[in-house]
This record gives C-alpha cells, sequence and structure tokens, in this order.
C-alpha cells in the first residue's frame, strides 16, 4: 500500500499522528506526507511528528487568515502543488482528514487521477462555519470513511454513501492525547512562561466564518477574561479568513495583561497538559468538544461555530456575549471537577483501527466507483461493549 496523507495545519498533526505510525509499522506499507497550508513557512513541528521511513513534500501555500479572495487564490496554488505531488509519488490511497479549506484543494487535485480517497471525522457538523460545506463536500469526494462516532457514521449513510465504506473508527487525536507523559504544574507553567497554573483558562478561539460578526466571539472572550483577573493560556487561531486579525487583537491582549501567556501551538504533549491543569476551556475550538472530555475539562463554547456537533456533558454553550461567559466562567468556578471523562468520539485506540481500515480496502476492485445507498444500516462503535479507557491528571 502506497497511502499519501495530507495534513494543512497544525492541529490535525496531533489526529494523523496515531495513523502515520500504525501505518509505518506495516512492513507492506509505505507512507508518503503532504504538508500544506498553515505548514508552509515552517513545518518542524510537523516532520518531528512523521515516521522516519516517511516521504514527505512540502509546499504550496498558507491561507494567511486574511482576506477572502487570498484564501480563494491560496487554494489554487496548493491543488497545483498537490497534482505534482501525485504524479511523482502515485499513491495507491489518498487520505484527508476533517473539513478545512487548506485540505479540499489537495484533495480536488487527486480527483482526475481516479485514486481512491479515505476520510477521517465525515459526517459531523459545525452549522457556524464554512468548514461544514468542506466536510460535506469531502464525503462526497471520498470512496472509505472513518466516522469518529456512531452519529456520524449514521449521517454519512444518510448522505448515501454505502455502509460497507463506513467504518466507526473513533478519532485519532484522542490516541494523541492519552499517551502523552503528564507534566507537573510548575514544569508546565515554566514551559508555557505562565507565572502560575491554578485557575488556569486554556483559551483557543477561530473566526466564525458564517457569522455576520465572524469575531464577535472573541470580542465576548477578552472582555469577560479582562473581568476575572486568573492565569490565562492563548493558542493561535487558524488561518481562516479573519484569523490574522484575531491574532493580532490576541497578541495586544496579552502584552496588555501580565497573567497571560501566548504560544503559536502547543504540540501535543503541553497541549494534553494543558488539558490536564487547566480549570477550563474557552473559545470555539472543536477540541472542547472532542479532546477536552477525556480530562473532564469543562468547556465554554461560544457562538455558532461548532453548532451541530456532538457534545459530551463538559460543554457549556453560550452566546458571544461577555455577561454571558462571565456567568458560565463563574458557575464552573464553584463546580468540581470531574476526574475522569468520557469523549463521545472514542477511546484512544483508533489510529491501528484506521489503519487496518486503509489496508483492507486499497485493493478493493473498482473502489473508486460510487453509487447511491439505499441500505440504512446500524453502526456500532467498538468501544461500546467495553469500559472506557479513558485516564486524566
Amino acid at each position: 500500500m502506497r497511502l499519501l496523507s495530507i495534513s494543512s495545519s497544525r492541529a490535525d498533526v496531533g489526529i494523523l499522528a496515531p495513523v502515520w505510525r500504525a501505518v509505518a509499522q506495516d512492513p507492506d506499507a509505505a507512507l508518503c506526507v503532504l504538508l500544506t497550508g498553515m505548514h508552509v513557512g515552517d513545518d518542524t513541528a510537523a516532520r518531528e511528528a512523521i515516521p522516519d521511513l516517511a516521504q514527505v513534500y512540502s509546499g504550496g501555500a498558507d491561507l494567511g487568515g486574511g482576506e477572502r479572495v487570498e484564501s480563494a487564490r491560496a487554494m489554487g496554488v496548493i491543488t497545483a502543488f498537490a497534482a505534482d505531488v501525485y504524479a511523482d509519488w502515485k499513491p495507491d490511497l489518498v487520505l484527508a482528514v476533517g473539513d478545512r479549506l487548506d485540505m479540499i484543494p489537495a484533495v480536488l487535485a487527486a480527483v482526475p487521477f481516479d485514486v481512491p480517497i479515505a476520510h477521517l471525522h465525515g459526517g459531523e457538523q459545525t452549522f457556524g462555519a464554512i468548514d461544514n460545506d468542506v466536510r460535506n463536500a469531502l464525503t462526497k469526494l471520498a470512496h472509505v470513511h472513518c466516522a469518529a462516532s456512531v452519529e456520524a457514521a449514521i449521517r454519512l449513510n444518510e448522505m448515501g454513501e454505502e455502509a460497507w465504506r463506513i467504518h466507526v473508527t473513533g478519532g485519532p487525536g484522542l490516541d494523541t492525547m492519552l499517551a502523552v507523559p503528564e507534566m507537573t504544574e510548575e514544569t508546565f507553567a515554566t514551559e508555557t512562561d505562565l507565572a502560575a497554573v491554578a485557575g488556569l483558562r486554556l483559551v483557543t478561539l477561530h473566526p466564525e466564518t458564517r457569522a455576520a460578526a465572524p469575531t464577535a466571539c472573541l470580542d465576548a472572550a477578552l472582555e469577560a477574561l479582562a473581568a476575572r483577573p486568573a492565569p490565562t493560556l492563548f493558542t493561535a487561531p487558524n488561518s481562516d479568513p479573519g484569523g490574522a486579525e484575531m491574532r493580532a487583537r490576541i497578541e495586544a491582549f496579552v502584552q496588555e495583561h501580565s497573567w497571560c501567556a501566548f504560544r503559536e501551538t502547543l504540540g501535543s504533549v503541553r497541549y494534553a497538559n494543558a488539558l490536564r491543569h487547566a480549570s477550563m476551556m474557552i473559545g470555539n475550538s472543536s477540541s472542547g468538544l472532542i479532546e477536552a472530555p477525556l480530562f473532564g475539562l469543562p468547556a465554554i463554547n461560544i457562538g455558532g461555530r461548532q453548532e451541530g456537533r456532538e457534545r459530551a456533558t463538559n460543554v457549556r454553550d453560550c452566546p458571544a456575549v461577555s455577561a454571558a461567559v462571565l456567568q458560565v466562567m463563574d458557575r464552573i468556578d464553584l463546580e468540581q471537577r470531574q476526574v475522569m471523562g468520557v469523549s463521545p468520539y472514542g477511546d484512544g485506540q483508533s489510529g491501528p483501527r484506521i489503519a487496518k481500515v486503509l489496508r483492507d480496502v486499497v485493493n478493493v476492485p473498482d473502489i473508486t466507483r460510487k453509487g447511491g445507498s439505499s441500505e440504512i444500516a446500524a453502526f456500532r462503535a467498538p468501544w461500546e461493549q467495553e469500559a472506557p479507557k479513558t485516564v486524566a491528571g
């Protein structure tokens, strides 16, 4: 099997790394990783997660987080770059993940080659972002689906994807979160430039690309945070339109408040430990709904970016209004944090499951010939018969 995996952001490295490791252990598989999008300019962190024997191509364009016309032009550059990679490496199977604007042009370049496409995290819903359309488009382009939950698998089936193409594997990003070593509070504070960790708020905000005011979530969060000074760690917004403006405002806020710190990216080890040590997560990232539940971490989900996505009991939804954010923050401060949690997106053992699916389907005859499905299947998660294997600090 010659597998080409596409990574277009720092966020999907933690999702894909467990799959990369599992594929690399197969003596009959060869792995190639195409790095583009947010990796352009600095792909160091991504390369550190890629197995040693994998082939790596890095190039294309970063969407930049600025004007929409710039993003559209950058997507064309990514398509051209990916086309050259396919022509050179000649994969048997392409692996795509999620829903990002810089993912779909790399996948579109595979269509003229009639190469099978496998897709992770299809069937999910986020009505407040353009990502929702991108995710659904990738679903229809794909020939194999590794769904993170039973609900997502059912939705894929209802979209006309044949049941045999759909596999409930869980989200491999959970594998990464549970595998990393635990840091002490003192070590974590030192590595993130925080004076203290007690009462830490972890903040991750991205543009709400479907909203009339894409940065309203940031306005609400910053005003609420300023009203309750406490250790606060920001990570960078993504490169969707509006992301550059949000980043500049966050960096200015951090400069004005000594109890804040900003990191471009935390990497899997520091990020998992942020989820362990934080008292709450604030923002509109999917991580609050997918990874945070594993650690019993309360997540304040601001605005509509994640509308429609499955939620665990750790999620508190609130509008992009500072008073509402403050109210939820104060309520969480009075609650006792859960010691353990369960995510609807898996059990932390998804990487090997996905690698097996890829290996099994690569030689299926005529796999790229898709027909409409009239069969509505009953799906079941592999972990449903087992006790949760989640652990939190």
